[in-house]
């Protein structure tokens, strides 16, 4: 995991991503709740879960946040 972040981001709840509903509902899904939550995951992982969706994550916390996750 490659993280650019200040601390206090991995605390915050999903809300500031801004994400779709389409993401919103699966994320909670896949039980992930939080920003500390999605840093557990690589690209991969959310890529392989729902393509769509996780690029869309992805993006988001690299815009919002800057973070990056591993790829792999």
């Amino acid at each position: 995991m490659t993280l650019d972040r200040p601390d206090l981001a991995s605390s915050q709840s999903l809300e500031p991503l801004q994400l779709s509903l389409k993401a919103y509902g699966f994320l909670r899904r896949s039980q992930i709740h939080s920003i500390a939550d999605l840093l557990d995951y690589t690209q991969e992982d959310l890529l392989i879960l729902d393509e769509e969706v996780g690029q869309e994550i992805i993006t988001a916390l690299e815009q919002k946040f800057a973070i990056t996750l591993s790829p792999k």
